[in-house]
């Protein structure tokens, strides 16, 4: 039985005794609430898992110690044998119903684990010399076709992180611009997770995508690139956040993962350029003078314009149709996302001075508008991440623009004024609308 159901189950039980509902009501929510679905033992699944890789660990040991003395046709079979059993065993599982899919799932996955360990016993058994990132590109596209064969998300786990460490091993170890693993990503992981409704994997999939583009776009075209791509991808986010919730509305949490990413981007990326020094980067975007600036830039202005797409169509939705409601700070990001670009394309290198500043500003007006809407509306979370925003702003400000004592204590005088009245208009809302003090 499931915790929830289980829960109810004993508030039935009480309501019944302490004569809430009737013997007979009690009887058909009971009746209607009972779990019909049988429990997944997690602790079998657990243990069985556990203990299949420890025993593939301990064959695999023992094969090693005799490693020598094994023909390289035995060594052969041996690799092979192990990854078919494994999926084999594994798909069977994973045909029945119940608990059995999900250890049938942890054995497929066990049998990727060991085609990827085979690509480096046969490259060992053949003497076989190559560039040993494709290594882990081909373990990568081996898990990422089990994943979508069977439809697993556990073997996209493992193939988003394979694709990670594939392109973590070029752009470190070979200064090799990788910009292959992110369109993997993009194209094999991200559909998966959307037909599987999978957040983990969503997360996964954004989370590798927005560090292989930031650190490979400062490969391509230095760190103006890598502020301006980013920036983008995280308004393109926000964007299709919305459009989740429109078009994939069973599809909650992804929305919900969309918007994280989009919104942390576009924060991180805005609180960096409210340095002076990185406004400068910025204005001096076009003379950068990295590996493949145009690499960079093509990647920039795609998700540029794909975001500006995504937005306009947005705001054709939402201000001319009436269809949707979009909250007013959210459209402060293309407007961010123009104006990043447009003083990139400018490059007025006098301008750095202004240009931290209106990113300062644009940070304020984000923290101040949901302030005010967690306020006007009670909720909590807006309320809070304001707070918290306009802190950050406030304190990066202490330590490069306030010199003196006395206007640190006015800004830290202003800071608590603002978090006081805050908490007053809160609390009169509350009340207002029946949540309490």
């Amino acid at each position: 039985m499931q915790k929830h159901v289980r829960w109810l189950m004993t508030e039935i039980d009480r309501w019944e005794a302490e004569g809430v509902v009737s013997v007979e009501q009690a009887g058909k929510l009971r009746a209607r609430y009972a779990s019909t679905a049988p429990a997944v033992p997690w602790g079998l699944l657990v243990f069985a898992t556990a203990g299949a890789i420890v025993v593939g660990l301990g064959v695999i040991l023992l094969f090693a110690y005799n490693w020598d003395e094994i023909s390289k046709f035995g060594k052969l079979a041996l690799v092979l044998g192990s990854v078919i059993a494994a999926h084999t065993f594994g798909i069977r599982l994973l045909a029945r119903a119940g608990w059995q899919a999900k250890l049938g799932e942890a054995l497929t996955v066990l049998g990727t684990m060991l085609y990827g360990a085979g690509i480096w016993l046969v490259a060992q058994i053949y003497h076989i010399d190559e560039h040993y990132p494709n290594g882990f590109l081909f373990w990568a596209l081996g898990a990422l076709a089990m994943a979508w064969a069977l439809r697993s998300t556990a073997q996209g786990l493992m193939a988003t992180v394979l694709i990670l460490i594939w392109g973590c091993s070029e752009t470190f170890g070979f200064n090799n611009a990788q910009y292959w693993a992110v369109l993997l990503v993009v194209g094999g992981i991200v559909p998966l997770a959307w037909r599987q409704r999978s957040a983990l994997l969503l997360a996964a999939a954004l989370a590798v995508i927005q560090f292989l583009i930031a650190v490979n776009a400062t490969y391509w075209g230095g760190e103006a690139h890598s502020l301006t791509t980013s920036l983008a991808l995280g308004v393109l986010l926000l964007a299709a956040a919305r459009w989740c919730t429109i078009y994939r509305p069973d599809f909650g949490g992804g929305a919900s993962v969309m918007a994280f990413f989009g919104w942390g981007a576009f924060l991180v990326c805005a609180y960096v350029l409210s340095f002076h020094e990185a406004a400068d980067d910025l204005l001096d975007w076009s003379n950068s003078n990295g590996s493949d600036v145009f690499l960079a830039a093509g990647f920039g202005w795609s998700l540029f314009a794909a975001g500006l797409i995504a937005w306009v169509l947005l705001a054709r939705r939402a201000l001319v149709l009436k269809s949707i409601s979009v909250p007013v700070e959210d459209w402060l990001l293309p407007i961010a996302l123009v104006y990043c670009f447009g003083l990139a394309v400018i490059g007025v290198q006098a301008l750095e001075l202004f240009v931290a500043w209106s990113f300062n500003l644009m940070l304020l007006g984000v923290a101040i508008m949901w302030m005010w809407r967690g306020c006007r509306e009670s909720l909590l979370r807006p309320t809070v991440l304001g707070s918290v925003l306009l802190s950050f702003v406030v304190f990066a400000r202490y330590f490069d623009l306030f010199e003196s004592m006395a206007s640190r204590g006015v800004a830290f005088i202003i800071l608590g004024g603002i978090f006081f009245a805050e908490a007053m208009y809160y609390r009169k809302v509350r009340r207002e609308t029946g949540g309490g003090a």
